[in-house]
């Protein structure tokens, strides 16, 4: 089986998140696996966020690839374009396809940018008559940035129509410089274009926000045209004049081309594909609405209200996790069921990195530990090692499914990375980012708490019970404020059991208080073997306990005290003790809409309903 990487960016984005899902089930077409290295934009963070996202391409072996696709103008990274070409090219022995933008010395899939340009250019000059006409340019580190804005320049000369300092703005194909953009076109020229031709979508996007929050009407004091065709260019108000790009059909193409060398057949180093020109509203050719585009737009609007919403509490449950276990439950309870597919975290090996930390905290290392997988049916902590270069250990390698590498790094400090193994981007796209990084923000705080020792140990003490060494009532309280904020917001109840160690006023009165406190002693480690992973068994005062744990099945609270009941009985079994251990237990379960307080109240007379029972059997 061969094996493709695709390096790409951004991939909750529209583009990437659609050629992404093309080459995925083009690969497994022909019979490929296919993994990705995915980074997020650092042009609105910093340098040291750049510098480890663009090192995620080290997760995998290079020398263990049979083709890499890349999508230079998506990185969002100064240079990351130039080092991952560089990097597979000395790494790897495989050939490289680059989509959208011309890179030299790799197979190439773009669109005919000049022409493209030179036609959207020409459209107004000969169907609207306009001479003003300014240019938003894109990325000149890019060859199709580059293209495009020539293209302008060159028919802006054929025409016999100037250009100004004014008429050209230069952006980055991104859509945070919109009111700059705009500012320029109003300030920079004496009288104001008639229209804005811009290198790509999201700066025309941007730009048309930008002249109407300062009360310019588009198309009638001032057109917009754009480029590719994004799904926000047709749902823009009015619909955005753009050139399509046939996506799609780039990402079959980077892939075929692939295939064809695999295979030894003869493959030309450049593919170039045909671009249409979509008219619209924002020139002033008037169309109807695409009334299923409008449709499209209000099923995104539902789907990214909920994911923000939803995103909101994630992010309180994220901060309120004191433990990666705790973390890695928060993550399984808000995305369950959100098409993210299974998540594998990854975290780098400390002991490996702790003879040269300043060195290697912002680098990947060797060596990795599977920590958690996340799926929909659940959390599983592990404690699995393994070498880097396999990004899975071996057992839990599915090549028929894609696999989605994120790295996971506050700024400069790399904790590792996350594998998501998901067939379909389409819902989860969503969410991811987000996510992403509340898990960076978390585990950050969780690192910092972890290297303050005295103080990690000082709040260990105060969350105690000196004699049992079981949580106190305070670590319950604190437990079970945050189950009850969970049901709040997600509806997943939780159990509340009761107990009571019977009889421990006769122990105290005939064989004195230190065997009291031994019988507390042993009923604590009885408890600390039934502990819920993620909930807590505490002393809250003399003869009383309380656990607390997330459940749907009363059946499991039912085990949980069958198990309880065991253990004690085989602890009288080898006991010398001239007493027996016993405990009344009782268990209710909290659900939305109840009340947290009259549920304790239940599980508390549902174990002296036990305990009454009791007294009666011994009559």
């Amino acid at each position: 089986m061969k094996n493709v990487l695709c390096c790409i960016g951004d991939i909750t984005s529209e583009f990437q998140s659609k050629i992404a899902n093309v080459i995925s089930s083009e690969a497994r077409r022909i019979g490929a696996a296919v993994m990705f290295c995915c980074n997020s934009s650092a042009r609105d963070v910093n340098a040291l966020f750049g510098a480890i996202e663009m090192h995620v391409v080290d997760i995998p072996d290079a020398t263990r690839v049979d083709g890499v696709i890349v999508c230079p103008d998506t990185f969002g990274i100064d240079g990351m374009a130039e080092y991952i070409t560089d990097y597979f090219q000395k790494e790897a022995s495989c050939p490289i396809v680059s989509i959208r933008a011309f890179t030299e010395g790799v197979y190439n899939v773009i669109g005919d940018d000049y022409n493209s340009q030179t036609e959207m250019i020409e459209h107004f000059i000969n169907e609207h008559h306009f001479t003003r006409i300014a240019y938003m340019a894109g990325r000149l580190d890019l060859e199709d940035g580059r293209l495009r804005l020539q293209a302008y320049l060159d028919t802006m000369k054929k025409y016999g129509l100037e250009v100004t300092e004014g008429m050209i703005y230069y952006g980055d194909y991104w859509r945070n410089r919109g009111n700059e953009a705009a500012e320029w076109f109003i300030t920079k020229n004496r009288d104001l274009p008639q229209v804005v031709v811009c290198a790509n979508d999201y700066m025309a996007v941007s730009l048309c926000d930008a002249f109407l929050h300062r009360g310019y009407r588009i198309p009638q004091d001032i057109c917009v045209s754009g480029y590719d065709d994004l799904e926000e260019a047709q749902f823009q108000i009015p619909p955005l004049t753009t050139m399509h790009v046939p996506h799609s059909d780039m990402g079959k193409a980077a892939v075929h081309i692939l295939k064809n060398i695999w295979e030894g057949k003869p493959q030309s180093e450049t593919v170039r594909m045909q671009l249409s020109a979509r008219f619209r509203n924002s020139c002033g050719c008037e169309r109807d609405l695409n009334m299923v585009s409008f449709q499209r737009l209000y099923r995104d609007k539902e789907n990214l209200q909920r994911a923000m919403h939803h995103s909101t509490y994630m992010n309180l449950e994220f901060e309120g996790s004191d433990t990666l276990a705790e973390l890695m439950f928060s993550v399984y309870t808000y995305l369950k069921g959100k098409g993210l597919g299974e998540m594998y975290f990854c975290f780098c090996d400390e002991e490996e990195r702790q003879n040269n930390v300043a060195e290697m905290a912002g680098k990947y290392t060797d060596h990795m530990i599977l920590k958690a997988i996340v799926n929909d049916e659940g959390v599983t902590m592990l404690e699995e090692r393994f070498e880097r270069k396999d990004v899975l250990p071996e057992s839990y390698y599915d090549y028929s499914v894609p696999l989605f590498l994120v790295s996971l790094h506050e700024k400069d400090y790399c904790f590792g990375y996350i594998a998501f193994r998901n067939l379909d981007l389409s819902e989860s796209k969503y969410y991811m980012k987000n996510m992403i990084f509340s898990l960076i923000s978390s585990l950050e705080r969780i690192r910092i708490f972890e290297e303050v020792k005295s103080v990690s140990e000082l709040r260990e003490q105060s969350y105690i019970d000196a004699l049992t060494s079981l949580p106190n009532r305070r670590a319950m309280e604190h437990t079970m404020k945050k189950l009850y904020e969970r049901l709040e917001r997600t509806g997943q109840c939780f159990c509340i059991v009761s107990i009571d160690l019977d009889g421990l006023k006769y122990i105290n009165d005939t064989f004195g208080h230190v065997e009291g406190d031994t019988a507390l002693i042993a009923f604590g480690e009885v408890l600390s073997h039934h502990s819920h992973p993620y909930g807590i068994n505490a002393r809250i005062g003399g003869d009383e306990f309380l656990a607390l744990f997330p459940s749907e099945d009363e059946s499991e609270a039912l085990q949980w005290e069958k198990d309880v009941q065991a253990e004690i009985a085989e602890y009288n079994e080898r006991s010398d003790k001239p007493y027996k251990l016993s405990a009344s237990i009782g268990f209710y379960y909290c659900r939305k809409g109840m009340n947290m307080l009259a549920c304790m109240r239940e599980a508390d007379k549902r174990m002296y309903q036990q305990k009454k029972t009791k007294k009666h059997a011994r009559k």
